[in-house]
């Protein structure tokens, strides 16, 4: 779907909560990052290896991993609404850094603050997507960087999904409030960045049988002037 209706508060709160329960100790972390390196990191080092030293550096939805923090260069920020719970269940295992216990909707940061904004499944999480890309927007330099890794599924099963949290919301997967279509999150991106490369990582098998889902690398600039 293109442009979704926003979830409720109650549903995001539990999608949460869900989230959360997923992390079992220090394995957990390992199992994760390793994820990562087999799919978004080696892209997320290559677009950020020409970065400033100085270059300011924000993950939204980082999670416990922070994956962000394999990057040589920059000062990072992290951002992610249980960066406490993870805190507490992963007591000396978070990175060096701003560590920001906040959503991605409302960031509290001033405008143009950051050089490159990292979103590494993330965007099918959070409570409004659309306001997120919008404080992305306020955060980035002029010409600034957004790299976003994702899950994307097919256009049926992102409508079907997309239909049962609108009817029948008992029948929809609880732990994942959105769905994206290829076309859909390229439509999305759009109306917010200038797509430099939107990279094929890797599929795997959707909810039914012939469906594919696709793990998809963007690199997104803010461009350095903007219509009024």
């Amino acid at each position: 779907m293109a442009h979704h209706k926003p979830i409720s508060h109650q549903y995001w709160q539990n999608a949460q909560r869900i989230e959360f329960s997923r992390w079992k100790g220090k394995e957990s972390l390992s199992q994760a990052l390793d994820s990562l390196q087999a799919s978004y990191v080696p892209l997320m080092l290559k677009y950020t290896e020409n970065l400033p030293q100085d270059a300011k550096i924000l993950e939204i939805g980082c999670g416990p991993v922070c994956a962000s923090k394999l990057i040589r260069c920059g000062k990072k920020t992290y951002v992610d609404p249980l960066l406490d719970n993870y805190r507490r269940a992963f007591p000396g295992e978070l990175p060096e850094g701003e560590l920001l216990a906040s959503m991605g909707e409302s960031i509290p940061k001033p405008d143009h603050s950051f050089d490159c904004i990292i979103c590494l499944n993330t965007l099918g999480f959070v409570m409004n997507p659309e306001l997120v890309l919008n404080e992305v927007d306020r955060l980035l330099k002029p010409g600034g960087m957004m790299l976003i890794g994702m899950t994307l599924f097919s256009p049926l099963e992102a409508r079907l999904h997309y239909w049962l949290q609108r009817l029948y919301p008992t029948l929809s997967p609880e732990d994942r409030p959105y769905c994206y279509s290829p076309h859909g999150i390229r439509k999305t991106l759009s109306r917010h960045f200038e797509i430099r490369e939107d990279i094929r990582v890797g599929e795997k098998q959707g909810l039914l049988p012939g469906l594919k889902r696709q793990e998809h690398f963007f690199v997104c600039v803010r461009p350095e002037t903007k219509p009024d």
